[in-house]
């Protein structure tokens, strides 16, 4: 059995990895998945499964690499932890690999252009889907920073340039294994025309709102001591020091980030008193993130304070992390068999999921608040922005993974949020990374990581729509459709057409009469 296949699957996990933010090589993501296509070629269904997964295992093991800076609080746990979510996630990459391989030799070349990056999308759709929900490692990710080429994300989320990337991938390779330039040239002209929409978009002058002038706080608090009442003034005066850089009267609103204190800030009334005093004496609302206790639970908050010091409305965060301190199913299973003493990080899937996503109200207009873990979901932001959302932010704590490339990763699904929406995109992060992002997902400002930072700036509260926010995910119905009439096509059609594989050698003859001759 030759080796190539298996070499090919690997080099494309690896590129694809090299391309995501972090690494920022976001030009690979273009030729990234050309090797896997040639290793899946003439494959039958099983061995691409066996392909597909090998080369989202190289990709997801080098993606999620990150994950070792949760040893300090899981220990040892982490290990298998991070060798199950990759291989999880590497069945994605195996179930595009065997479908591939049996939908490429039942149709012709054009419907393969297609089909292929049909495939690919939808099963990133399906990854995003449920409780368990992830969307790390979208191909999309690798190209937040090239503008023009990612505007389509308003038409139809994310997804359009997932699609975009797997399809000019698809045509290179048919270029190069079948020798004809015209399958680049259709590449380049997608490309062309793509980026022509998308820089007359950037062109294109913003509707003119009232401006809201904005703060973020990004305090830089050690992830070790965070949960440490012993530090809490501390904590404070470190959040003090910071908001008293802010001139009387000049900000609408002020942002800290999640969990901002290790007390429960809506019912500690002296350090309530203090937010409070502060929101009236600088004449701002300000948002801050908080662990809740209430009689029915806890739950992670964010809660918003009017310009006068009064709670204008709280939002609990509904998508929790599974497998974390926030939700963890069989936790009582779990907790029996006395794996919870193994843990630094204490109890596990203690917080209750929020009632649903809605905006919080302002004086100026509604909020759309999400809670870390959240920004990476393109329903929740475009739920909250059909409810009236006129800005979207997000309040974090990065701190869970020090200085690593999942900082970067984290804020270029804000940049997609920021297209998707049509809306200003803000992130307020504890260590960072803390931004302001335009709605056409151009990085205004952005922090540093591992420090105490202050960010200005000015946004819109906008009331447009974009063809994402009003009519959802119809790109990936779209990509459905195109699989069930390729489907039928093969039942009614394609069959007599399909390319034979050849049958398994069989072994030499070993009898006395073979060997005569």
């Amino acid at each position: 059995m030759s080796v190539l296949p298996w070499l090919l699957a690997g080099l494309s996990g690896v590129l694809g990895a090299l391309s995501m933010p972090g690494p920022g090589l976001g030009f690979l993501s273009w030729v990234a998945l050309v090797p896997l296509c040639f290793a899946l070629q003439g494959q039958r269904p099983r061995r691409g499964l066996q392909l597909g997964a090998v080369a989202g295992a190289c990709f997801f093991a080098f993606l999620l690499y990150w994950l070792y800076t949760l040893w300090d609080w899981a220990g040892l746990l982490i290990i298998p932890g991070y060798l199950l979510l990759v291989g999880y996630l590497a069945l994605y990459w195996g179930a595009f690999g065997s479908f591939y391989a049996w939908f490429n030799r039942r149709l012709p070349v054009w419907a393969m252009v297609l089909i292929a990056p049909a495939l690919w999308t939808l099963l990133e759709f399906l990854r995003a889907l449920g409780p368990f929900g992830f969307t790390w490692g979208q191909l999309a990710q690798a190209t937040y920073r090239e503008l023009p080429l990612i505007q389509a994300a308003a038409l139809g989320g994310i997804w359009i340039i997932s699609f975009l990337i797997l399809l000019i991938n698809y045509l290179l390779y048919l270029g190069l294994s079948r020798h004809r330039w015209r399958y680049p040239a259709l590449a380049l002209i997608v490309l062309g025309l793509v980026w022509g929409w998308g820089a007359a978009r950037l062109g294109r002058p913003l509707s003119q709102e009232p401006a809201l002038r904005v703060a973020l706080i990004q305090p830089n608090i050690p992830q070790r001591l965070r949960g440490d009442r012993a530090y809490l003034s501390d904590f404070l005066a470190q959040y003090q020091k910071l908001l008293a850089r802010i001139p009387v009267g000049s900000t609408d609103l002020v942002i800290l980030p999640e969990s901002i204190l290790p007390t429960y800030v809506l019912h500690d009334r002296l350090i309530l008193g203090y937010f409070e005093r502060y929101a009236r004496e600088r004449r701002t609302a300000l948002l801050l993130g908080t662990i809740d206790a209430r009689p029915t639970g806890f739950y992670n908050t964010a809660a918003l304070l009017s310009s006068g010091g009064t709670l204008l409305g709280t939002y609990d965060k509904v998508q929790l992390v599974p497998f974390s301190t926030e939700y963890f199913p069989g936790i009582g299973l779990f907790n029996r068999l006395g794996f919870s003493r193994w843990l630094p990080i204490g109890r596990l899937g203690e917080l209750k999921r929020g009632a649903g996503f809605r905006p919080l109200e302002a004086p100026w207009g509604r909020l759309g608040v999400d809670i870390c873990f959240e920004s990476i979901f393109p329903r929740i932001g475009r739920a909250l922005v059909r409810r009236g959302a006129g800005l979207l932010v997000t309040i974090t704590n990065d701190a869970w993974f020090k200085r690593s490339w999942a900082l970067p990763q984290h804020l270029a699904f804000g940049v997609y949020r920021a297209i998707e929406t049509d809306r200003y995109f803000l992130q307020a992060a504890n260590t960072g990374l803390s931004a302001i992002v335009g709605p056409r997902g151009r990085i205004v400002r952005r922090s540093a990581v591992a420090q105490a930072a202050l960010l200005r700036g000015q946004v819109q509260l906008r009331a447009d729509l974009t063809p994402y926010v009003r009519y959802g995910d119809w790109f990936i119905y779209l990509a459905l459709g195109l699989l069930g009439v390729a489907g039928l096509w093969i039942m009614t059609v394609g069959a007599r057409h399909a390319v034979p594989l050849p049958d398994k050698p069989s072994r030499p003859s070993t009898d006395s009469s073979h060997r005569q001759r």
